[in-house]
Formats: C-alpha cells, structure tokens, sequence
C-alpha cells in the first residue's frame, strides 16, 4: 500500500469542528458541457452549459448532537442556513463552501448504535479551497445503548419495534442572478417548504390489527408517534471555554459540569402528528417471527 491513506489518517471538519463518530463521508461534483457546433464547420469547442453540481455526504453514528438539526430551519426571511466544512488528510484537503443540507436520515436498529446520513448540495466551490480544520470544540460524546432508545405510539407497547427509520427531505431553491464576475453563486438560498418526513417502524405481531387501504377514505387516518433517543455519559464532563479549555479553580482544581458519569444526555427527540399511513407491509416465513412494518408520511412547516 505504497502512499496509501488510512481512515485514521484523515478528519472530517464542520464550521471548524472535528466531527466524532464519522463512519464514512462521499464528495462529489459534475461538470455539465455541451459541444457548440457551427455552419460549415461542425464541432467547435465545449462549453459549461449550467452551474456546476456539488454535493457531499455523511455518515455519522449517533454519539452526540449533530450540527444538522440546526440546519433544518430558517435564517431570516425563509433563507436557508450554510455550513462549511472538509475532509484533511496528511496536509492536504478536500473542502467545501456554501452547503445546505437536502436531506438527512436516523436508523436505527435493536443491539445498534443509531447512525445519522445527511446530505448536502453545494452552492459554491469545492475542492482543495482552504484549510477546513479549526479550534472548534465538538464536546463530550454521548453513546447511546438499547435501554437509551424510546418509541412509542399506536400499538408500540404491545408490539416489539426492531428497528426504526426516519427521513427528512429539506428542498432547497436557489436563486441566481446575472450579476457581473460572480453569477456562478447564487444570491441567496431558499428552504422549500414544508418539510417531508418519512417514517417507517419494523415490528414483531403481537395483537397488532392491520386495516383495510380503503379505511382512510372514510376517516382521518391520522396518527401520531413518538421516537426518543438519549446518551450515557461516560465520565465526569469538564466545565471548558468556547475552545475547549478546561476551567480550573485557583489552586488548579478542575471544575466540572453538572453532568456526571452515567447520566443520560438526550440526542434526538421527535413526534410526528397528524401522520398519515401510507403503507403496511405483513411479512410470514418458516423461520422467522410473524412482522409488519409500517410506513408514516408527515409534514413540517
């Protein structure tokens, strides 16, 4: 592996902040070019026929507050929020401007730390623009464990969810300009509203009644879930600055948070009201427990 580069040799960075838990991160962008062609001639030469097209995905497991819960909502005036970030490696990187996140996604399986994938379109340039990393202090990691992970609602008390997986979609509009020496970029980002929420919930029958596909057309239909997910502190958390110092008393005695060794730390909390079922699917083999997996579809604004 002459110049090989391991995955402990290189670190993802947000808004200057080394990211924990990353399992896997994927770049890309395409050009779009055209041929121009020309009476007499034919083929001429190539030209970039719209806006180059970047995206960036990540996959990070569930250990501490993700910064892309706060990317969901508005900036001012239905303005979306940006974020920059990158991959460093051995003195080189692969960096990023002007990302807003598309969509993102929570699984999460019995006996599974629940893993987090967000994707995000680009705006701008990417490649080796500048150094992503930063001073940032990404905080204390909180792991969660099966006794950590709540769900409730209709029939999830008597019936065993085995996993469950949620999906945000976060649309987004930009809006370009013919502004001179910069109409590559656009001149602001829009969210696209509202947000679809998409849910789906695998679970051994125990009482569960399927109901008929024709019900709703006689009925709301609407139900409502609840999905809560919280960490265990490992150890003592330190009281620390905006840059991670820890804060000590005079005589240098380590100050520490509230927080202690086993308490629990919540991660991420969701209900989904007035959801709609749009699918339930029954599933019976020889060797393996009767299941039903249910599918919710929700909307935020």
């Amino acid at each position: 592996m002459n110049g090989a580069i391991t995955n402990y040799e290189n670190t993802f960075y947000l808004n200057g902040v080394a990211m924990s838990g990353i399992s896997s991160v994927n770049g890309s962008y395409s050009l779009d070019y055209v041929p121009i062609n020309v009476l007499g001639k034919g083929y001429v030469k190539q030209v970039l026929a719209s806006v180059p097209k970047a995206n960036i995905g990540v996959t990070r497991y569930l250990v501490n507050n993700d910064p892309v819960f706060n990317l969901t909502g508005n900036a001012g005036d239905n303005l979306a929020q940006s974020i920059s970030g990158g991959l460093y490696y051995k003195t080189k990187y692969f960096s990023f401007k002007n990302a807003y996140i598309n969509s993102f996604s929570l699984a999460c399986s019995v006996g599974d730390v629940p893993q987090l994938t967000s994707n995000f379109d680009i705006y701008g340039d990417i490649g080796p623009l500048s150094n992503p990393t930063g001073d940032g202090n990404a905080g204390s990691v909180f792991v969660p464990q099966v006794k950590d992970i709540t769900v409730s609602g209709r029939n999830f008390n008597t019936n065993r969810v085995n996993n469950f997986n949620i999906a945000f979609s976060c649309p987004k509009m930009p809006i370009y300009g013919l502004v001179s020496g910069s109409g590559e970029y656009p001149i602001e980002v829009h969210n696209i509203l509202p947000i679809e929420v998409i849910t789906s919930f695998d679970m051994e029958v125990d009482n569960y009644q399927t109901k008929k596909a024709f019900d709703d057309l006689y009925s709301t239909g609407d139900a409502s879930y609840f999905i809560k997910i919280s960490g265990t502190v490992l150890k003592d958390i330190p009281l620390t600055t905006w840059d991670g110092q820890e804060l000590t008393t005079w005589d240098d005695e380590v100050l520490y948070a509230y927080m202690k060794s086993g308490d629990s730390v919540g991660l991420f909390n969701f209900t989904g009201f007035n959801a709609k079922i749009i699918s339930e699917e029954i599933n019976s083999t020889a060797n393996d427990l009767l299941s039903v997996k249910l599918t919710y579809k929700s909307y935020l604004n």
